[in-house]
């Protein structure tokens, strides 16, 4: 059996990638047997996401070792919601080039150009992440009335914002997604409490596409038509994708119902919701231990499942690989072998089947 790990943050762990080749060579020694399938499972390679633009150069270093290894490796590019505030607050980052772009983005994009099997990753938004207001900085404090209240301090002190505004999230993911559609990549997505704007999102995407494409397509018919005095017919117009080819919803945390009403909005895009939609489920998160969760994963399909860690140290990385497999085969009442063989699949059509 090979298993894939479809998303996770090794290049931030403290030993990097080491640890997780300890636990292999271990496990191909027969040392380690905290699960059954061990003697029969095979890590196969893993999709290492970025978080931050500082991280590329790490990321780009395990996919290396890992390659290296002859294990596959996926690079993974773009800026995490958590993130995103570091990002905007830093002038160089957010100077504007004369192509109208910021740095950031142009630098995202020149790297995804510079390494084709690139995907764009992990990006999102992230509407539980908080920040607490300093003690003095009563600037963002709602209750203007409240400065006399005897319980006025105590209320402000507990007062919490979002770590990045969420509509300062919501531009930078869709600059994130309309640059993985222009270069026809797939995306890996977070999603935490906020699936109203995630939907606003893709529909933005969708919008700006469309009217690139009608831009073009017009000024290619105006071209066509001087062409084609004594034609009767027209060139055929190709259905363009409007959002990135294939979508990964990471960690899942929505509800049963938010499934079909994501599967809609990517059919919407021009993405077919059979092939090009996936989700995954991560050990580390608590999530994955919810009552709700198997329904959820049963709701989804095994053809639309993939196993991730989302680990930043690698220590545990094949355990909770391990644990991803077993989780999925008891909320699905499969064996795991058919798990471990769909979820590869999966991934390969996810991250290697791409004319890009």
């Amino acid at each position: 059996m090979k298993l894939f790990d479809a998303h996770n943050h090794v290049h931030l762990g403290p030993r990097g990638l080491a640890p997780l080749l300890e636990s292999l060579a271990l496990e191909h020694s027969n040392l380690h047997t905290t699960s059954q399938v061990y003697p029969v499972a095979a890590f196969a390679g893993a999709a290492i996401m970025s978080t931050h633009s500082r991280d590329y150069p790490h990321v780009e270093s395990v996919v290396s070792d890992l390659r290296q290894k002859n294990y596959k490796a996926v690079p993974c590019y773009g800026i995490h919601p958590w993130f995103l505030n570091d990002v905007l607050t830093d002038p160089e980052s957010t100077r504007i080039l004369e192509n109208g772009d910021e740095v950031w983005l142009h630098d995202l994009k020149q790297r995804l150009i510079q390494q084709p099997d690139a995907i764009v990753g992990e990006i999102g938004l992230d509407g539980a992440r908080w920040k607490e207001l300093q003690e003095n900085n009563t600037n963002d404090v709602d209750d203007e009335n409240g400065a006399g209240n005897d319980n006025y301090k105590s209320i402000w002190e507990r007062k919490r914002v979002l770590a990045c505004p969420m509509h300062l999230q919501k531009d930078a993911f869709v600059k994130q997604l309309l640059l993985a559609t222009e270069l026809k990549r797939p995306v890996s997505i977070h999603v935490v409490r906020a699936w109203g704007e995630l939907f606003d999102s893709l529909h933005e995407v969708r919008e700006i596409a469309k009217q690139k494409i009608e831009q073009f397509q017009a000024m290619e018919s105006e071209k066509t038509d001087n062409t084609l005095l004594y034609k009767h017919k027209k060139p055929t117009r190709i259905k363009e994708a409007l959002l990135p080819p294939k979508m990964y919803f990471h960690a899942f945390s929505g509800k049963a119902g938010v499934v079909p009403s994501l599967l809609a909005a990517c059919a919407k895009g021009n993405i077919d919701p059979n092939s090009d939609v996936y989700f995954g489920f991560a050990p580390a998160i608590p999530n994955f231990y919810a009552p709700k969760t198997p329904s959820i994963m049963r709701g989804i399909g095994l053809r639309r499942l993939l196993l991730e860690t989302d680990l930043e140290d690698a220590t545990c990385a094949w355990d909770d690989l391990i644990r991803c497999l077993e989780g999925i085969a008891d909320a699905l009442d499969v064996d795991v072998t058919e798990v471990a063989d769909e979820t590869y699949r999966n991934a390969q059509c996810f991250y290697f089947n791409n004319n890009f």
